[in-house]
């Protein structure tokens, strides 16, 4: 097929044609650049709430830990660390009392049977012992064979109370109440004592 068509008009017919091929790209590029901002403002807009949602979520949070006495949760928390201090101090201490119970019955004079072993809550280290008794002399003889250096179970022994009662059928009529504090070498043969704890 010949071309019959002046040679401007052909030139003038491509550019029209790259010139709409043109305009076409500068639309769809000019749509994606809108399309970006777009995008961009939404962006900015929902980070910008983000934050100011954290913000008061952060606010209220602390409103509610002022509400609730941090201040008290704390000391509350140091005062329990205190008490769990305490608990491991006395475990640490620990007596063992099957063994302590067999060297006193072994130190009893005849007539006397141990009644009860307790820690003292008077003085630290000590025990409180209840015996009973025949006789007054039984009873005071209790102290004396406790106090016995040649035991080396107590460093010191206190009656604290001895009574009888007279009207009495039973065996043994008297009670003595002692007060007893460990030696040195009672302290490590019959108290739990860690290692470098106590000397």
């Amino acid at each position: 097929m010949i071309n019959l068509l002046p040679p401007q008009n052909v030139s003038a017919i491509r550019y029209g044609r790259q010139n709409t091929v043109l305009r076409a790209w500068s639309l769809g590029a000019a749509v994606a650049v809108a399309g970006l901002l777009i995008i961009l403002a939404a962006g900015w807009i929902y980070m910008s709430r983000q934050v100011k949602d954290l913000q008061a979520n952060l606010n209220v949070t602390n409103q509610q830990l002022q509400a609730q006495n941090l201040s008290k949760v704390q000391a509350d928390a140091k005062e329990i660390t205190g008490d769990i201090k305490v608990i491991d101090k006395v475990l640490s201490q620990e007596v063992r009392f099957s063994d302590l119970i067999q060297a006193i019955g072994n130190d009893m004079p005849t007539g006397t049977v141990l009644g009860s072993l307790s820690l003292s809550n008077k003085v630290s280290g000590a025990l409180d012992l209840s015996a009973n008794a025949k006789d007054y002399a039984s009873a005071a003889q209790i102290a004396v064979n406790l106090s016995n250096s040649q035991n080396n179970l107590f460093s010191k022994v206190d009656i604290i109370n001895v009574g009888c009662s007279s009207g009495s059928t039973l065996t043994y009529k008297c009670t003595a109440s002692l007060r007893v504090l460990f030696s040195k070498t009672a302290q490590t043969k019959f108290l739990s004592v860690p290692s470098g704890g106590q000397s």
